[in-house]
């Protein structure tokens, strides 16, 4: 007896008019293949939508790149630089809690931040400052009691020198010179006129009361050398390549750069450091620019649009310029429950420097 071959559920004789369960069949086939199709398209476009989202922008990836090409040494803080376009991006909530301060004029003469070169005279002469004999660690000498500095910047150069000594064992940096007084610069810069006259004494030497000196926030290494002894013989080479490098990161920044004589109005001087604070040293140094410069960019920030300097690790700044009124008090406005500073320019404005807390 043969056995009778059972059909496929699916199976449709096309050789023969089709029935009303043949189209039955195919309509549930042709449904069956969209859906599947179309799950095969949406899981595609959800699959490459992600891969896209995970992939960083253009300004991303730049971003990426120059933090990577920043470099820094023992562990040290690099700086990473970049300028917030909108309020929107700063830290969220940054400076939705804010308070207005009311500053005087005079105010805009004093501060870590003032410039003083050949266009803007000192407008202190040797206030705060301090005998450095009488303060300084053991990692240095001092030409004599007569050299004094600004305190607040005192325990910032022993640090510097300290780990100077630490990493190389030398303790032969002298400090030649620090706050200068307008008539011991008056000295200096005639005794100068009458050596090499006006103009190449004015390439080295500020005119009195147009001295950073006066300020008592710069320092003049020499070596302690009996040959050298009574003259400038530090380069910033050799092992004081260091300081020079890493003093940034203690608030000091080398002032006359070379190639820069045009905007600092002075020969290179490697021996010449200023102190400025962080984070303006960071910002000067790792961009090879000036405190002219650095000023220049503050001034086109405002608390809206803030200057953004990340130092790396737990080291991030805002920075934003007021501009000052000259006939009555200025209002500036800072972020409340946050560390800040304020410094005039010495020139018609204020530069705020605000700590952002990067843990919370």
């Amino acid at each position: 007896m043969s056995k009778t071959k059972k059909k496929n559920f699916l199976y449709i004789d096309l050789s023969k008019p089709m029935t009303y369960g043949d189209q039955f069949k195919l309509m549930f086939i042709i449904m069956f293949i969209s859906c599947f199709l179309f799950t095969l398209v949406y899981l595609f476009t959800l699959v490459g939508g992600r891969s896209k989202a995970d992939t960083p922008s253009s300004a991303e990836v730049s971003h990426t790149e120059m933090s990577s090409a920043v470099s820094h040494d023992e562990g040290q803080p690099s700086a990473v630089v970049s300028e917030v376009s909108t309020a929107n991006e700063t830290d969220k909530g940054f400076f939705d809690d804010i308070e207005t301060l009311y500053l005087e004029h005079d105010e805009v003469y004093k501060g870590d931040l003032i410039l003083v070169n050949k266009n803007y005279k000192c407008p202190s002469d040797g206030e705060n400052a301090v005998s450095l004999m009488e303060l300084k660690s053991g990692s240095y000498v001092v030409t004599d009691y007569s050299v004094s500095l600004n305190k607040d910047i005192v325990n910032y150069l022993n640090r510097m020198l300290d780990d100077f000594e630490e990493r190389y064992g030398e303790n032969d940096v002298m400090v030649a010179c620090g706050y200068r007084s307008y008539a011991n610069q008056e000295e200096i810069f005639n005794n100068e006129v009458e050596d090499v006259g006006v103009e190449e004494a004015e390439k080295w030497v500020a005119r009195p009361g147009y001295s950073e000196h006066q300020t008592g926030l710069v320092i003049d290494f020499t070596l302690n050398n009996d040959v050298e002894q009574g003259s400038i013989k530090y380069d910033g080479t050799g092992i004081y390549e260091w300081i020079n490098t890493n003093s940034y990161k203690y608030g000091f920044i080398l002032r006359y750069l070379l190639g820069k004589e045009e905007i600092t109005g002075y020969s290179h001087e490697p021996w010449h450091f200023r102190y400025v604070g962080l984070p303006a040293a960071v910002y000067i140094t790792k961009n090879e620019i000036t405190l002219e410069e650095y000023i220049d960019i503050v001034r086109t920030h405002d608390i809206n649009d803030p200057l953004l300097i990340d130092g790396g690790g737990e080291n991030k700044w805002y920075v934003y310029y007021v501009p000052a009124n000259e006939d009555s008090e200025t209002e500036v406005t800072v972020p409340k429950n946050v560390n800040y500073r304020i410094s005039g320019d010495n020139v018609k404005g204020f530069i705020i420097t605000a700590d952002v807390d990067i843990k919370g």
